[in-house]
């Protein structure tokens, strides 16, 4: 499935000092953010934009920067956009892992391949240190980790991968 320009995502990875509550419930207040995930890895939160208009995404983006607990932002616009989310209930629910990926080759091949991957719920070409990015979700993350992200590896194309895991924080640091 390709998404219209309006329909298409940014995503802000984000580094946090101090306190992630904090800053979760400041970024909660900023128009255009459609979900916050706290992750593990590089970065610290998955921050998914209701939009990819570049300047709508610049003022969010520069809403996000001004909190004083945000210390690094990488922005990561889609290009080109798959989705396996068949109703509006999943698409609220949290995504569990993302994976980040370099490939070398055909990108719409790699992309159409995650689509079969169990538990995938959409992936982006992006530009920048990365060319994909895919997010799942699952029962727990043990699922995700031993179903569904090994199988990234036998996708041809991919050379490396990295993946940032979902903690669970309280209910009041999730975006409803």
């Amino acid at each position: 499935m390709s998404a219209s320009r309006s329909e298409q995502t940014s995503l802000v990875f984000a580094n946090i000092k101090n306190s992630a509550h904090h800053a979760i419930t400041q970024l909660k207040q900023i128009p255009n953010i459609e979900s916050i995930t706290p992750v593990t890895g590089r970065f610290d939160l998955v921050i998914k934009l209701k939009t990819n208009d570049p300047e709508k995404a610049f003022n969010t983006i520069e809403k996000i920067r001004e909190i004083e607990d945000v210390t690094h932002t990488q922005t990561a616009f889609s290009m080109h956009q798959i989705s396996n989310s068949s109703s509006r209930e999943q698409e609220r629910e949290q995504p569990i892992a993302f994976a980040l990926m370099k490939v070398r080759g055909a990108l719409n091949e790699a992309l159409q391949k995650l689509k079969t991957i169990t538990n995938c719920v959409e992936a982006h070409v992006i530009p920048g240190e990365f060319d994909l990015i895919a997010s799942f979700r699952g029962r727990d993350p043990q699922e995700v980790l031993e179903n569904s992200l090994p199988k990234i590896g036998n996708i041809h194309g991919i050379t490396s991968s990295e993946t940032l895991v979902a903690w669970n924080p309280p209910a009041s640091e999730i975006r409803p």
